[in-house]
């Protein structure tokens, strides 16, 4: 691609940026000047950017954590461009943001951090840990526990809907996105194909590692045996224990037992919920050594994340666009109300003019009658 196919953008005049190039364009990728920030070329994204897989938000947590370009601009809503300037300016730094950008583009980090400011994970403490909670060891075994499945904490479809709690954030979705969780019918249907490939996958295991177990059970196939009844099994025979620890392998356990309870009593789950229930759910099946399964898994997975990705994409750019019609109404309606204030001032200073002339003009007809009859 030549620089007059590049994408059409506001150019640098600064003849600093030229002296830059070697510097910050070695990956071949858009010069920034450091004194107007604007871009001076526009090269092609690496060409592995679209074949690599999908990006993950830890590894882009990590890269961008702490960094204050982006703090500074985390709670104003910044536009792309700023998230973008505040990229390139990490990216000189740090080898891990310019690992991220080779691997996956610049517009695909861009989009993973604005999810992420959304969620306010950079700027809560409490909110990265509950994202991320591998990267807070201490205070795993506390939040897996925490997070376990609690039938009166749980609200099914039809209550309160639009204020929906988001326990991975502290705040209603209303507040921070118009896509609260995934529809009723996609869930439904995606929680009990996983339910039926788990259940599938730990038969297969229990064929190979306790068949005579399966027998003396009266376990003759897949569907004999309930996702639950498989999960109740593992932690007590500690037949997956490996060198994991048993608080990591019950976390597992409980989670992958969750997709059966939302299955079955149709509770509802959040985007990020679905994404860490997927995860889960390839984690155990990998655990069970089960391949066929886990090939099955594992690129429905990934096709979910990106439908996710762009879903939360689209919601964060109409939660703007209607943040900024939202911001003109009120600034029309506080022009309307200086105006009706104006009007009302018009009229109610007239009116005193009006009353102060009737006034004279009464006195004066008073004066003049007693001017006529002056005994009166």
């Amino acid at each position: 691609m030549t620089l007059s196919d590049a994408p059409a953008t506001d150019k640098c005049q600064c003849t600093r940026a030229k002296g830059d190039y070697e510097i910050e364009g070695e990956l071949g990728t858009t010069v920034i000047c450091p004194d107007c920030h604007l871009e001076e070329a526009t090269f092609r994204e690496p060409d592995n950017a679209e074949q690599a897989d999908f990006i993950s938000e830890r590894d882009v947590y990590i890269a961008f954590k702490g960094s204050p370009s982006l703090i500074r601009i985390a709670e104003k809503h910044p536009s792309d461009q700023l998230i973008k300037k505040a990229v390139r300016k990490r990216e000189k730094g740090q080898e891990a943001v310019r690992d991220l950008i080779r691997n996956y583009g610049i517009s695909t980090v861009v989009a993973t951090i604005r999810i992420l400011l959304d969620d306010h994970v950079f700027t809560c403490t409490d909110g990265a840990r509950r994202r991320f909670p591998d990267l807070f060891p201490e205070e795993q075994e506390s939040q897996a526990l925490d997070s376990e499945y609690n039938p009166s904490k749980e609200t099914a479809d039809g209550f309160k809907g639009s204020e929906l709690q988001n326990s991975q954030h502290g705040q209603t979705l209303q507040d921070c996105r118009l896509l609260a969780s995934l529809p009723i019918r996609p869930r439904q249907r995606l929680m009990s194909q996983l339910q039926l490939i788990l259940e599938h996958a730990c038969f297969a295991f229990g064929q190979r590692t306790m068949q005579k177990d399966l027998d003396d059970w009266g376990w003759t196939c897949a569907e004999a045996v309930p996702l639950q009844r498989w999960i109740d099994l593992f932690k007590q025979n500690r037949a997956l224990e490996t060198e994991n620890s048993i608080e990591k392998l019950s976390t597992l356990l409980s989670s992958v037992a969750r997709i059966q309870d939302i299955a079955i009593q149709r509770l509802s789950v959040d985007l990020v919920g679905v994404n860490k229930l997927l995860s889960s759910a390839e984690e155990f099946v990998e655990l069970l050594g089960t391949p066929v399964y886990q090939s099955t898994i594992a690129p429905l997975q990934q096709q979910i994340k990106r439908g996710i990705l762009t879903a939360n994409r689209s919601a964060v750019s109409i939660q703007q666009e209607t943040d900024r019609r939202f911001a003109e109404i009120e600034a029309e309606r506080e022009k309307l109300k200086r105006q009706e204030e104006e009007i009302r001032w018009y009229q109610n200073e007239n009116l005193s003019n009006i009353q102060d002339s009737l006034e004279r003009d009464i006195f004066a007809a008073m004066a003049q009658a007693k001017d006529t009859v002056p005994d009166i």
